[in-house]
């Protein structure tokens, strides 16, 4: 594009703006960058309890309170919640971004297997990368992560009773720790990695029955996988109290998961990061407690 942007600031004083850092991913993405002493700017409704972190409330997602958010930043780490205006909030803020003069911008997206099938969550996350390449941004790096390891903690409770329920039959996932996600976003904020789009998995790709094969090894105790129809999955979302949008999304994401091959492990977390992806039997050691163990 022929349009002028705004020069920003690449000097090391220039906040690094962070999106969703109340969530997973963006909460570790925020703390690892002030950890190594980068000047951080959460934006979001939540401020984010970090020592030395600037936090800009967000009043609206709109380009009119965007802008100012992220106004004098280096980069910006970007990502939408799931909801069902998300393509719209996407497409507002990759527009803020490239009217705010970033030049570097991580985003947060799905494996790419989903955008390839025409699922729904694909189909959301390929609408708007789309548009964020369409923009004049000239870095961007698109992490597409496998399920998140973080996710099991939701099941800590049916793990400690030795149960894990889903509803993706044999079908594989290449389970990724958010802490190392997090990590190549750092490094793509940073100017570290190359642009370009990214599956980001864990060094194996594992059924529901090998990951409570793997509970068990490392727990010392049994746990046995039940798994569940899509249908009943769905209606324990509901139970749970998420909104019809979500259980649709996800149930049928376990559909998916059940139906497909694997989608292939790959070795971007060490090419990005220079180590290796967390293995899923070290992640539950790290959260022995959570799982009921007592040493």
């Amino acid at each position: 594009p022929s349009r002028s942007r705004p020069v920003v600031s690449a000097e090391a004083h220039a906040p690094i703006a962070v999106l969703g850092a109340s969530g997973q991913v963006g909460g570790a993405v925020a703390a690892q960058l002030a950890e190594a002493g980068h000047p951080v700017r959460t934006i979001g409704r939540r401020p984010l309890a970090l020592p030395g972190v600037e936090h800009h409330a967000l009043s609206a997602w709109t380009g009119d309170a965007l802008g100012p958010a992220l106004a004098g930043c280096r980069a910006a780490f970007l990502m939408v919640p799931l909801v069902p205006d998300a393509v719209a909030l996407g497409r507002c803020l990759n527009a803020a971004a490239d009217a705010a003069g970033i030049d570097t911008v991580v985003r947060l997206s799905v494996l790419q297997g989903l955008v390839r099938d025409g699922v729904g969550l694909g189909r959301l996350h390929a609408a708007i990368d789309d548009d964020l390449r369409a923009r004049s941004i000239p870095r961007v790096l698109t992490l597409c992560p496998d399920s998140f390891m973080q996710n099991l903690l939701g099941a800590a409770p049916q793990v400690a009773a030795g149960e894990l329920q889903d509803a993706t039959g044999d079908g594989r996932m290449a389970f990724v720790d958010v802490h190392d996600i997090a990590a190549c976003a750092v490094s793509g904020l940073l100017g570290h990695a190359a642009p370009g789009v990214h599956d980001l998995t864990g060094p194996a790709a594992l059924s529901m029955d090998e990951v409570a094969d793997t509970f068990s090894r490392v727990l010392g105790r049994p746990v046995a996988y039940t798994d569940l129809s899509v249908a009943e999955r769905r209606r324990q979302y509901r139970q749970w109290g998420l909104s019809d949008f979500l259980a649709d999304t996800l149930a049928e994401l376990a559909a998916w998961t059940r139906s497909q091959p694997p989608c292939p492990v790959t070795d971007a977390v060490r090419a990005i990061t220079g180590h290796p992806p967390t293995a899923l039997g070290t992640f539950i050691e790290r959260h022995g407690a959570a799982w009921g163990q007592t040493s």
